[in-house]
């Protein structure tokens, strides 16, 4: 464990700890937004406990360093030591009430000399409604709020950097809270190499050679440049990394690197993603931006570089933000050597750098057994460097990723070094199981293709995906059974090629293939009948993927019983590509009569991680009538009879409308639904969301 070199006690007594073990009755607010502290709504930062951890020898480090790079072994890229601590908000920090009947906590962290700092919770739990945030003892580079949805699968949380020698921890919990925070700061990783801003020395960035991937050099890699990011792993070591599309095409975030930056599953769990740290112009090298990360992954297949062909690939725990911007590359597992290669990557972890080699690399069987690899014998513009590890070697004609970076000589101070790369060839096979390829992955279609080219999430530039967000197949009431039909219209002058995909109730999204690819010819459509008879019974929700746009898609889910049924409910389709999840969502003209009508409630999530609202029942004169908070790690979740659900089930309403508010999780995108139900005839009527 780190010792403490000092701690300087707050300038005013802190409020006992004591008020962090006071329960409370009121339900916990989100832990969304500015944090209190920065807001102005808490004491200044000198009054904060400060904790200043014993220096850390750097020249050790670097020479650590150097010998580590001498050896030729591969290895990411070190740029903080790790020193271990034990931390929490029972032991450290200042706690002190909010004007809100809420608390916080904050502690100050400093460790002399830090170029950055970036913390690992472990373990990382928080109740419901309660946000951490970690800043500079100045309010800047704020990091969060992280909330419960931000738990990994180990229940820790690896935070970005913060950049300097202190770093601010606060977390407020809301008035009410049910139970305390169990939160430990396990590990303070001290950062010893620069991260971002201008350049402080040669050593300490990227070499002079490599080329900004903002340069007009690099203008034909628009797309391919967006897939790219730098990783951290363990808070200590740098390497890159690229998304990658799948023959599915629903932007499930899988993330391909080296297996020698990501060797094992509780190493992926610490990876932090930084999205578009790029030099702000061409020839800077410098000055990228921070502020786009998240955190957190979860290892799907790897194959190691001493026997195999080195790639780790990892699912990120969400999708990337949509204001991110990214893109997911295309890839090639035929083995052909291209013409000429292109390397975009992260030199040394800096801004982002983009380089060529105008010749076919070469096959070389440059580590064990097996030709695994490719070798670049120079770059023609750019280079690579230490924290390129991992990064792809694109197609310099398709554009198509074929392999990634394991190790080299290449360097600006040594023009003509080498190369080596794991070849996509190699990585799609492995080592013949679903955990060492990646074919299971990248092919979760099975079609047996070898090539596919990139795409933006959602289908952009190469298609469309519509939500469906009800589907059933099951027997209903008596002799009636529900089912549902599916329509693409195809107005268009180009034939187009729909898929349909199903992910049941209870099951994480993206599900998988139902049925196609469907044909559906210029001026024609696509009827399916009862699309999930084979899975009956079953419900959950539909997506469809068309390869072209201006092709809708609807449906309608119907009861059909022996004496007849009605046309059911028609429930249209939701076009991902244009959709904006809201905070909160009306669901209006919702009935309840015992025996009578009864009110079904439908959450649906285009996420893996989970979400949860709150549900509040309105009555026509706005009276509040009930309220109930409903969380889910599915895609699909129905609450059947909900008044009966709440405990409202004896009220006779009609006209009611419900209010359902997003108040955990970030789903990329999400939405609700009601089917008001007649007793008598089963029929549906579906209700639409708006939102507020």
């Amino acid at each position: 464990m780190t010792p403490v070199a000092r701690v300087t006690p707050p300038l005013a007594t802190a409020v006992a700890v004591l008020l962090a073990l006071v329960p409370g009755n009121a339900e916990a607010t989100p832990g969304r937004g500015v944090s209190p502290a920065l807001a102005g709504r808490a004491a200044a930062v000198d009054r904060v406990e400060r904790l200043e951890l014993v220096p850390v020898n750097v020249a050790a480090l670097r020479a650590e360093d150097a010998a580590r790079a001498r050896s030729g072994a591969p290895a990411p890229l070190r740029f903080a030591a790790p020193l271990d601590v034990d931390l929490s908000p029972a032991t450290a920090g200042t706690w002190e009430p909010l004007d809100d009947g809420g608390r916080l906590w904050r502690l100050r962290i400093a460790s002399p000399g830090a170029l950055s700092l970036n913390l690992a919770f472990e373990p990382f739990d928080l109740p419901g409604g309660a946000a951490l945030w970690l800043y500079g003892p100045d309010g800047s580079m704020v990091r969060g709020p992280y909330t419960a949805e931000d738990r990994n699968a180990a229940g820790a949380l690896w935070t970005p950097v913060v950049l300097g020698d202190e770093v601010v921890v606060e977390l407020y919990l809301p008035p009410g809270v049910e139970r305390p925070a169990d939160l430990r700061v396990a590990r303070v990783n001290h950062g010893y190499r620069e991260l971002g801003g201008a350049s402080t020395g040669s050593e300490l960035k990227q070499g002079s050679c490599n080329v900004d991937v903002v340069c007009p050099e690099a203008d034909a890699w628009r797309d391919e440049i967006r897939s790219v990011a730098r990783i951290t792993i363990l808070g200590a070591f740098l390497c890159s990394g690229q998304l990658v599309n799948t023959t599915a095409e629903n932007g499930t975030p899988y993330l391909l690197t080296a297996q020698h930056c990501v060797e094992d599953a509780a190493q992926a769990t610490s990876v932090v993603a930084f999205w578009n740290f790029e030099s702000p112009q061409c020839g800077l090298l410098a000055g990228g931006s921070l502020s786009q990360t998240q955190s957190g992954a979860t290892l799907v297949s790897l194959w190691e570089w001493r026997s195999g062909s080195d790639f780790a690939l990892v699912l990120l725990d969400e999708a990337p933000d949509p204001a991110f911007n990214v893109h997911y590359a295309g890839w090639d597992a035929t083995g052909l050597a291209p013409p000429g290669s292109v390397g975009i990557h992260h030199p040394s972890g800096d801004e982002k750098a983009i380089s060529f080699d105008d010749d076919p690399p070469s096959k070389q069987n440059y580590y064990g057994s097996g030709s695994h690899q490719w070798r670049i014998g120079a770059w023609d513009l750019g280079t690579t460097e230490g924290g390129s590890s991992g990064s792809c070697i694109f197609h310099n004609q398709t554009r198509r990723c074929i392999g990634t970076l394991t190790a080299g000589s290449a360097s600006c101070s040594n023009p003509t070094g080498f190369d080596i790369y794991g070849r996509m060839d190699a990585h799609w096979t492995g080592n013949g199981s679903p955990s060492g390829r990646l074919s299971d992955w990248l092919d979760p279609l099975g079609l047996g293709t070898l090539v596919l080219d990139g795409r933006d999430p959602g289908g952009t530039g190469a298609g469309q995906t519509w939500l469906i967000p009800a589907a059933a197949s099951t027997p209903g009431a008596g002799t009636s059974n529900w089912k549902t039909q599916v329509v693409v219209s195809n107005p268009s002058g180009h034939d187009r090629q729909a898929r349909v995909f199903f992910v049941p109730r209870n099951t994480s999204w993206p599900g998988s293939l139902l049925s196609g690819p469907h044909v559906i010819p210029a001026g024609g459509s696509l009827f399916l009948d009862d699309p999930l008879l084979t899975l009956n019974p079953t419900s959950g929700l539909l997506y469809v993927t068309v390869d072209g746009d201006g092709t809708p898609v609807t449906t309608r889910t119907y009861n059909l019983a022996d004496d007849g049924g009605t046309f059911g409910q028609g429930i249209p389709g939701i076009l991902l590509d244009q959709a904006v999840a809201a905070d909160e969502l009306v669901l209006p003209m919702v009935h309840s009569v015992p025996g009578r009508y009864r009110t079904n409630l439908g959450l649906v999530q285009t996420s893996a991680g989970s979400m949860a609202v709150r549900v509040s029942v309105h009555a026509p004169d706005g009276t509040v009538l009930g309220t109930k908070g409903y969380g889910s790690a599915a895609a699909f979740l129905q609450v059947n009879d909900l008044f009966e659900d709440m405990g409202l089930e004896t009220l006779t309403v009609e006209g009611a409308w419900l209010s359902v508010e997003l108040i955990g999780g970030a789903p990329a995108f999400w939405t609700a639904y009601a089917s008001v139900i007649d007793d008598d005839t089963d029929d549906p009527t579906y209700i639409l969301p708006v939102a507020r």
